[in-house]
């Protein structure tokens, strides 16, 4: 970055070396997966499905406000409509962690889960999150960590997260996306399946197609997550 300011800077002088004209084209090379990354995120899938949801009006965040900070804490995620390019569709175990950072005013938030089987590679991704809506806390705003990028985009990138159920203990929620591409069921405990059911239905009567929805395989043993005071 410091070359690329350099070159700018000097644009017109005659002695900018090779390697310096070189330097900036290797960091476009190597972040362009990054920016492919980022742009098929946010193209739409192009499925029946998804087609006949975005017909609807578009998907907005609960009006019933949370306590953020009861909010924060770990998460399973126990059904999804995935993000492919994060692999979620071979997660298993996945598990979403919020931090508030009160001095920043930021929430943290790192996502893991096993590929391919409860015991197989561990997947982490991590993103930074900002309230939209302070007076509810429940529509916010997201910037993913990017390969070779980091957060380098975050000024700008910054995709709508929001809160469309909650329970009032804070024991499952769900996650909504406004043209409904994306969904995610969360809880503090594995979900028998009745509970489950009940939260697909929800999401199905806000317009999101059940079929679309995959649930994700947990140990069934797994520790209940608690929520914090």
């Amino acid at each position: 970055q410091d070359s690329r300011g350099e070159m700018t800077g000097h644009k017109c002088r005659s002695s900018i070396t090779a390697f310096e004209v070189r330097k900036p084209r290797k960091f476009l090379i190597l972040a362009v997966p990054s920016i492919l990354v980022l742009l098929q995120f946010l193209g739409s899938t192009s499925t029946a499905g998804t087609q006949a949801m975005a017909a609807l009006e578009p998907l907005t965040a609960s009006e019933k406000p949370i306590n953020l900070k009861r909010f924060m804490g770990s998460w399973y995620v126990a059904g999804h409509i995935p993000v492919r390019l994060v692999k979620e569709h071979i997660a298993h175990n996945a598990v979403e962690t919020y931090t508030w950072d009160e001095a920043k005013q930021e929430i943290g938030v790192h996502y893991s889960f096993n590929e391919h089987s409860l015991d197989g590679k561990i997947n982490d991704s991590y993103q930074r999150g900002w309230l939209h809506n302070k007076e509810t806390s429940t529509e916010w705003r997201v910037s993913p960590k990017l390969p070779l990028l980091g957060y380098a985009l975050s000024g700008f990138l910054r995709l709508p997260y929001i809160i469309v159920h909650c329970a009032s203990d804070y024991s499952t929620s769900i996650i909504g996306y406004p043209n409904r591409d994306y969904l995610w069921i969360l809880s503090r405990s594995v979900l028998p399946d009745s509970e489950y059911s009940e939260l697909v239905q929800k999401a199905v009567d806000m317009g999101y197609n059940a079929s679309l929805i995959r649930r994700v395989p947990h140990d069934p043993g797994a520790t209940i997550f608690q929520v914090p005071a």
